[in-house]
């Protein structure tokens, strides 16, 4: 992304409430990390703890299942995205890294962080240089994580931390989303749990991906109705079971 200007380059409410419940607000968008490299996203399996310096508790590499729940869930972001999203064993390179770890919250499934640095050129163009790093717990949860086949809560642990490297946030943090929508039927990045764990995207994150991306030029587009607003009170989910925080 060569220019000065960055504040395109950042994930930004759109007015919509439906969507803006979903919207990691000001992390920088895939899309504009590099002009050649922009709509593709590496990722990769860490060996060794990242990032480096960093105090990480037990650390261990994902399981093959739960690797291949990764690779699931990203092929099929790709249509949702217009992003191509590459495995690579260039782990500390890549722009978004996996292991697993005792988190120290009990409650804590995973946990999504992510690093920008912002790099100046003699020019005066400036690029953004953006890695994310995801965890899966270990520990208290290490068993129930083990199994990520879909339709497991390992699954749609993971289907949620990967919502987070593509720019969706939590609905119980963003604390806009309706009540009676603010559930795991309409999006994954809720923390309220309906009857069956989910192994797709739900129809509140499609939206909000077709948003965050429709530049990309390579999305299928859907019908969407625009929500400014919404009657009542503004959702207030309890946290419950926490799957990410980042």
């Amino acid at each position: 992304m060569a220019q000065t200007d960055l504040s395109a380059a950042y994930a930004s409410l759109s007015g919509d409430v439906l969507i803006d419940s979903l919207v990691w607000e000001g992390l920088p968008l895939w899309t504009e990390e590099s002009p050649s490299t922009g709509l593709t996203v590496t990722y990769g399996f860490m060996t060794t703890a990242l990032p480096a310096g960093e105090t990480v508790v037990d650390f261990a590499p994902l399981d093959l299942g739960q690797q291949a729940a990764v690779r699931l869930v990203y092929a099929t972001a790709e249509p949702l995205t217009g992003l191509h999203f590459v495995e690579t064993a260039d782990v500390s390179g890549a722009d978004v890294a996996f292991g697993t770890a005792d988190i120290a919250d009990p409650g804590t499934l995973a946990l999504t962080s992510t690093n920008e640095v912002l790099i100046a050129a003699d020019d005066g163009t400036t690029t953004i240089d953006r890695q994310d790093y995801v965890y899966l717990d270990n520990a208290e949860w290490g068993g129930t994580l083990a199994d990520a086949r879909p339709g497991t809560l390992g699954y749609e642990t993971i289907l949620h931390e990967i919502g987070h490297t593509l720019g969706l946030d939590d609905t119980a943090y963003t604390q806009t989303l309706p009540d009676i929508l603010d559930n795991t039927d309409y999006t994954v990045m809720s923390y309220n749990e309906t009857d069956t764990y989910k192994s797709m995207f739900g129809v509140l994150d499609m939206q909000t991906l077709q948003y965050l991306y429709a530049d990309s030029g390579s999305i299928v587009g859907f019908g969407v109705i625009p929500v400014m607003a919404w009657p009542g009170t503004p959702s207030s989910a309890a946290l419950g079971q926490t799957l990410a925080a980042g």
